[in-house]
């Protein structure tokens, strides 16, 4: 199947409640007792709980990011953000894309609990952060700004390694500093010069 560029028809955080609640439904649809199981059915229920469990994980750190980082980072830079959308598909990495390929290609389309244009686009979400990241670093050289010396520092300070919406672990330094330049890229995109030409000097504090 292939789907157009563009946003998902809902806001991201009620995309990923329907997910969520439409993998408990499936699973309790499909569940039966240990002795009733084949072995086929046992591993298809361990992979709905697995991406049950992995969906809400990403629920919880998206509500963090709106709530604590999002106003950090709108502090920091002095750049209000129009949504939150943006900014939570740049903190997705290429593990959340795994995640929601596989729900994808696990139903189909008519049992799916979001519309397959919507899963599609989440599993292109850590693509835009890289192109973000590219925007951002790339800009800030054409455009003469300073990028500062430690971008990695400058993800810490807003908590973007530890509000990433992953599925696996820590990040390295080289991962902290591609989110960095992604929010950097993504303001960029949304407000210009002037807006980041605001957001840059955060780095070098």
């Amino acid at each position: 199947m292939a789907y157009e560029y563009g946003t998902p028809s809902r806001p991201l955080e009620v995309a990923l409640t329907a997910l969520r609640e439409g993998l408990m439904h499936a699973y309790r649809a499909e569940h039966l007792p240990t002795h009733r199981r084949s072995p086929r059915r046992a591993r298809r229920l361990r992979r709905i709980r697995g991406w049950h469990r992995k969906v809400g994980r990403l629920l919880a750190q998206a509500d963090r990011m709106v709530h604590e980082t999002l106003p950090r980072i709108e502090r920091d830079t002095g750049y209000t953000f129009g949504a939150p959308d943006g900014l939570i598909r740049v903190l997705m990495d290429r593990s959340t894309a795994r995640l929601f390929t596989g729900i994808l290609a696990g139903f189909s389309e008519e049992a799916l609990p979001v519309p397959a244009r919507d899963l599609a686009l989440l599993g292109s979400a850590s693509d835009d952060a890289r192109v973000l990241a590219l925007i951002g670093e790339v800009t800030l050289e054409v455009k003469g700004l300073p990028a500062g010396a430690d971008l990695a520092s400058l993800s810490d300070r807003w908590d973007l390694s530890r509000i990433a919406l992953s599925c696996r672990g820590d990040l390295t330094a080289r991962e902290k500093e591609t989110l960095a330049l992604a929010v950097l890229g993504l303001i960029y995109v949304g407000g210009g010069t002037d807006a980041l030409r605001g957001a840059v000097p955060a780095s070098g504090r």
